[in-house]
């Protein structure tokens, strides 16, 4: 990176490493540092005892202080770091007294107190008057290189859109840019404030695991926006939503202050409660205490639920988009005819010498656009790990030599167009109710919760097209003949992604299911054949277009059961599954069917499927209608579904 200055260059390297490491790396000592006469320090320390100061919110704030169940605080750092009293992560008042007494600390400026903690000092030099303020200040030098690297003249909101190959990104993620003064929004120029977990190696069911129970612990980083945009935007073919906050040049200030002091703070994270989204709310929170967002999330959080939060509490001047890699490549492709993308394809994966030659039969102007189409799509090949570096120079260097050759040529004009986003998606909470009709059963009324987000009927837009996310869904019955309730269903989780094969990126369609579940196939009682049932499919998905749009879709499955209710109370077996998804304007409907044949423990085999249609009649209300049968079983149920804001 070059600033054009040394002294830039040197704050922008020390940028990338402050925040990056759990404490920041400060100056070396400073000789002829003396330590203040502590005059001063029993008035200050009557003043804080008159006004009980380590009572004050925002004290609490800045130290991350809960109330525990049984009274009395504690802070939910977990790095010692933090604090500057041996007690600070249970005592907010012994905290304060050490923070009293750290105004007269010796040593060098850069290592006191003061400087390390450079929002809690300018909040106390505020609160107490002319004590504090005859106090002399610390010349943090440090810091305020740091602060001058960055030149903040803005901040944005970022949120880049869920990525269904991560477990802990699957609802998205958040995180903060900087906009430095004078770049005009050069992504190059500009960092951002991130919090993310600090996982290990591990991956799949563990990793899961340990994020559900916050063994990873969380921590801020300030890093490059263009190496953002190289994770998500290339990487991980994520789109990003910028969302200007309107924050004075003051509120920018206490953010990068505090900012500074969370270099040294480290937090569990927790993949639906103290995650990437919610610990920027506190963040936010003390830059702009009139947000009062965190207070808004008592229980769990989701990425598109706190960037709703936050920009409505803070209204965002124009929305900006940065479609995904192959969004782009994709849009580029829709711009060529049939003989065009074939000859794009062969420039790409097959002959390329060939190829080459045809396209001189091409007007210069569509040749021209053919290049620089091929040429993207080979960029996205090598995001996506489909080639390496060499194959990527050995196809793009000949095409970009054929280009050149072509001098300037009008190719493309516009850009993607722009999807709704998750500020006009439904709420992320769905609540439900409906009366269901069963064979040899008679009437039921059913209510229905989930926690998140959404199913194949539910409104894509704003979240993932084609695609089901579904945690902790519930399905309560009562059936009024025999007085009892029952679980219809308690998912814990249900993700579904189907991907329309095409032949330009050949992604397979999967799926994973896990929760309880009626086995009507053994033949009990309406309600008592509950069963634990877990399973995963992969296979292909088609897209028509002979209504509005339809998807076809066939996958392989295994199945596993586990219950009294079965013969042998467990099952292990596999099948298929096919389906269809056709959606034309508020209508959705989806028409499934899966057979299993179990090869282990009980051996009744499973056929399931199921007719059904959703009609959204605004942003977050739909009314759904359902026709399935299982085993011997057979229901139909017409449902009101009511989105909302989780409490």
């Amino acid at each position: 990176m070059q600033y054009g200055r040394t002294g830039r260059l040197k704050a922008s390297v020390r940028l990338f490493l402050t925040l990056l490491c759990v404490s920041p790396a400060f100056a070396a000592p400073e000789s002829g540092s003396a330590p203040f006469e502590p005059s001063l320090l029993p008035a200050l320390r009557r003043s804080v005892e008159q006004k009980k100061l380590w009572e004050d919110p925002y004290w609490r704030k800045l130290l991350y202080y809960e109330r525990g169940w049984l009274g009395g605080y504690h802070s939910v750092c977990i790095n010692k770091d933090f604090f500057l009293s041996p007690e600070g992560k249970t005592n907010p008042r012994a905290e304060m007294e050490a923070a009293v007494s750290g105004f007269f600390s010796p040593g060098p400026d850069n290592d006191s107190p003061e400087c390390r903690f450079p929002e809690r000092y300018n909040w106390l030099r505020r609160v107490l008057g002319g004590d504090a303020q005859a106090v002399p200040a610390r010349v943090c030098s440090d810091y305020e290189e740091w602060k001058a690297g960055l030149e903040t003249e803005s901040v944005s909101l970022i949120f880049a859109a869920g990525y269904l190959n991560n477990p802990s990104t699957l609802y998205g993620h958040t995180f903060l840019r900087l906009h430095r003064r004078g770049a005009n929004g050069a992504d190059l120029l500009d960092y951002t404030i991130n919090y993310a977990a600090t996982a290990d190696a591990e991956n799949g069911i563990l990793f899961a695991l340990k994020g559900l129970v916050g063994a990873y612990p969380g921590q801020f980083s300030t890093i490059p926006y263009y190496l953002k945009i190289q994770e998500y935007h290339n990487l991980e073919n994520r789109d990003l939503w910028e969302f200007p906050l309107s924050l004075t040049s003051e509120e920018i200030d206490r953010l990068l202050r505090h900012g500074w002091e969370l270099g040294k703070a480290s937090f569990p994270y927790l993949f639906f409660t103290r995650n990437c989204s919610w610990q920027l709310l506190p963040l936010l929170d003390i830059a702009k205490p009139e947000l009062a967002v965190s207070a808004r999330f008592p229980r769990w959080v989701i990425p598109s639920d706190t960037t709703k939060a936050i920009v409505s509490a803070s209204p965002a001047a124009k929305v900006q988009w940065r479609p995904a890699l192959w969004k782009t490549v994709e849009w580029k492709r829709s711009q060529l005819t049939e003989g065009e993308r074939d000859l794009s394809f062969k420039l790409a994966r097959g002959d390329q010498p060939a190829a080459i030659k045809k396209l001189s039969a091409l007007p210069p102007a569509r040749a021209a656009t053919v290049l620089e189409a091929t040429a993207d799509y080979l960029s996205w090949r090598l995001y996506a790990r489909q080639i390496g570096k060499d194959e990527l120079d050995g196809r793009s260097d000949p095409l970009l030599s054929v280009r050149a050759s072509l001098g300037p040529q009008t190719t493309f004009t516009g850009a993607p167009p722009m999807p709704v986003s998750v500020m006009e998606a439904h709420d992320s909470m769905r609540l439900g109710a409906g009366f269901v009709g069963i064979r040899d059963s008679g009437p039921a009324y059913e209510l229905q919760g989930r926690f998140a987000i959404q199913d194949l009927l539910d409104s894509p837009d704003g979240y993932l097209p084609d695609a089901a996310l579904e945690m902790a869904s519930l399905r309560l019955r009562w059936l009024p003949d025999r007085k009892r309730f029952y679980f219809k269903e308690a998912r814990l989780a249900h993700v579904l992604s189907l991907n329309p094969w095409d032949n330009w990126v050949r992604r397979k369609s999967w799926e994973i299911n896990a929760g309880l579940e009626q086995a009507e196939e053994t033949g009990r009682q309406t309600g008592t054949s509950a069963i634990w049932s877990m399973n995963a499919a992969s296979g292909f998905a088609a897209e028509t277009r002979v209504g509005a749009r339809e998807l076809f879709y066939l996958m392989a499955t295994a199945d596993s059961g586990l219950g009294p209710a079965l013969d042998k109370s467990w099952r292990l077996g596999a099948g298929l599954k096919a389906g269809m998804l056709a959606e034309a304007g508020p209508v959705r409907a989806l028409a499934e069917a899966r057979y299993i044949g179990y090869a282990l423990g009980s051996k009744t085999s499973l056929w399931t499927g199921s007719l059904s249609a959703s009609v959204r009649l605004a942003r977050d209300s739909a009314v759904r209608a359902e026709y399935s049968w299982r085993g011997p079983s057979r229901e139909a149920g017409v449902y009101f579904q009511q989105f909302v804001f989780p409490p």
